[in-house]
């Protein structure tokens, strides 16, 4: 009896501390995060969250004039190459912002392998995706740590949040792994002013 009632109590305590459904754990992240009131803006290789338009294309073009990055896919993306000390085989990144009022509030990342093909099975997005977060937990390790939330619709995605600037990779298709950089604060302000027309 005194063996049934102590396995009882240990299943209490146990079921009293699981863990919070990743979604709520993201919610809650946010919204404490928000509160603080920092900004974390850098996004990578010089660019930031605010960055002027104009900026932007001068720093780029002096960033492929050192060779650092070249022209991506049909010369609209940027692209920079990844090592094998990077990720476990050779990848590439082709990347581009978007603007709101002429700066930059959101990055937009994809990665690839160099060798993939639709009979390489080992360069499919499913391996890309691990390989891509434990890149991002060595490139972005201050912070909070990426939580892993899986989706019916989105499948797997990993996010990380620091302030207003939130993180998020995913896999896109059979080859591409997505990563986007989003100025939460700017988020928040288009969101608002789309409900705003919305209701006039």
């Amino acid at each position: 009896m005194r063996l049934l009632i102590v396995t009882l109590v240990v299943l209490l305590v146990l079921s009293g501390c699981s863990p919070k459904d990743p979604k709520a754990q993201y919610s809650d992240l946010v919204r404490s995060e928000r509160a603080k009131n920092i900004r974390v803006d850098s996004i990578f290789f010089g660019y930031y969250f605010g960055m002027p338009r104009k900026e932007f294309y001068e720093h780029s073009w002096e960033l492929n004039r050192k060779k650092k990055v070249m022209d991506g896919v049909n010369n609209i993306f940027i692209v920079y190459g990844l090592r094998e000390n990077q990720l476990k085989e050779p990848g590439s990144m082709n990347f581009f912002p978007e603007f709101h009022q002429e700066r930059i509030f959101k990055m937009r990342a994809e990665f690839a392998y160099d060798a993939w093909a639709p009979w390489n099975k080992k360069m499919y997005a499913d391996s890309l995706l691990p390989d891509v977060v434990d890149y991002f937990e060595t490139w972005f390790p201050g912070g909070n740590p990426f939580l892993e939330i899986t989706d019916s619709v989105k499948g797997t995605i990993y996010v990380k949040v620091d302030g207003n600037r939130r993180i998020v990779i995913g896999r896109y298709d059979e080859r591409i792994v997505k990563a986007d950089f989003t100025d939460l604060t700017v988020e928040d302000e288009i969101l608002k002013a789309s409900r705003k027309n919305e209701a006039n």
